[in-house]
């Protein structure tokens, strides 16, 4: 794509030196430049420097941390994404009626906000596949910009998968009322809802930094704006970020979500030691904020066993990665596989988060674990999904009927 002459770049120069100078609290239209800055740098219009310079300035500033930075950029990026008939969507989901136990029936994605700094499966594009069985995954296709392995794209995991590969090209949002009037599961790929992030992608690919992109592109989700979520989970590689993601959610209306912090910097459930979570709950519960709960969540609150994080380490290519794929969706891993059980912790805390799991056993047990959630209900729930091939057959309708779309 020709890039614009030197005579087409916006200059962005007042707006950098403040970020380059010590903070005025003061500044109240700080937030607004940033915020334009990164809409320029979306459209094109910013030179590699100043798109360069105002992303690692913000970095070094902890602006890319600063939740009312956040969501004025997601208020302002958030209309240029691509449309969705609301209504023909929300009529399918209804018409489809998947609702079961406190879940009612909405859309549903977990995700990460990029920046793992291990080279770990691809555990949230594994997750969100085998959750389809029993809900309504709109799974968010975005760019990891600092994952140290670049096989981690979802895209090209799944589109590797043999032999029958879903056509993401044609998950448009034309398509998506129609892919789910058969199909629980979609991945919606960024080139195709939002793809002015290109221009912010190939500076982010060259800084090898987390930036702000990383967050606002996780929760910038194709479907939020027109459709909603009912419930997310979503992966984050600081601690800090917790509560902070957790509020953004709350404030772009996610009825339910959970945002995990595994040790490690891992934006992942730990396979072994413990991960800090910050669930949104009703404000009568006692929680660390208004609305928020603090938590920490082991493998065996889970029924699972631990294992090292080497064991989950990526298998090095796309292909290497739909093949471990696909063998989970066979119900061909062990087990005790570390693998399966990484991803039956991940499906399981999208199950407790969306309610799924609250319906009551035959047995009339009812166990229950940190921040009251069922985790090992929702992990039970989890394989059966696996055992029993619902998530091999929701996978193979999602391809079938993108091979069948206009």
């Amino acid at each position: 794509m020709a890039q614009p002459s030197s005579s087409q770049y916006v200059s962005i120069d007042p707006t950098l030196k403040k970020l380059a100078q010590p903070l005025n609290a003061s500044d109240s239209g700080l937030v607004a430049e940033i915020a334009n800055a990164l809409s320029l740098l979306l459209d094109g219009k910013l030179s590699e420097t100043q798109a360069a310079a105002v992303l690692s300035l913000l970095h070094h500033r902890e602006k890319d941390k600063d939740i009312v930075v956040i969501l004025e950029c997601i208020r302002l990026l958030a209309p240029t994404q691509a449309k969705v008939d609301t209504d023909a969507l929300n009529r399918v989901i209804s018409d489809r009626n998947l609702a079961r136990a406190k879940y009612q029936g909405g859309l549903c994605d977990i995700s990460g906000t990029g920046g793992n700094a291990t080279a770990v499966i691809s555990v949230a594009a594994m997750a969100s596949i085998v959750a389809s069985a029993k809900l309504f995954i709109a799974q968010h296709g975005y760019l990891s910009a600092t994952y140290p392995v670049s096989s981690a794209n979802p895209e090209d995991i799944i589109s590797n998968i043999k032999p029958n590969a879903p056509l993401l090209a044609k998950v448009t949002a034309n398509h998506v009322p129609e892919i789910y009037k058969q199909s629980n599961y979609s991945l919606l790929p960024e080139r195709n809802f939002l793809p002015r992030m290109q221009h912010a992608n190939r500076i982010r690919l060259g800084l090898g930094i987390r930036t702000i992109f990383d967050l606002t592109s996780t929760l910038l989700h194709p479907l939020n704006a027109s459709c909603g979520l009912e419930a997310r989970v979503v992966g984050v590689a600081n601690p800090v970020l917790g509560p902070v993601l957790a509020q953004a959610l709350r404030d772009m209306g996610v009825r339910k979500a959970l945002v995990v912090c595994g040790n490690d910097s891992m934006d992942i459930i730990a396979p072994e030691g413990s991960t800090s979570c910050w669930m949104l709950t009703n404000p009568s519960v006692e929680a660390t904020s208004p609305g928020i709960q603090h938590f920490r969540l082991q493998p065996r609150d889970f029924g699972l066993s631990e294992n090292p994080l080497a064991s989950i380490q990526a298998k090095g290519s796309s292909e290497q990665e739909a093949c471990v794929l696909s063998q989970l969706l066979h119900n061909q891993l062990s087990v005790d596989d570390p693998v399966l059980q990484c991803v039956l912790m991940h499906v399981a805390a999208l199950f407790v988060t969306s309610g799924v799991c609250d319906a009551l056993r035959e047995d009339g047990v009812v166990e229950t674990g940190p921040g009251g959630g069922r985790w090992k209900e929702g992990a039970r729930l989890a394989r059966s999904c696996i055992m029993g091939g619902e998530a091999l057959k929701c996978f193979e309708t999602f391809a079938y009927v993108t091979s069948q779309l206009e």
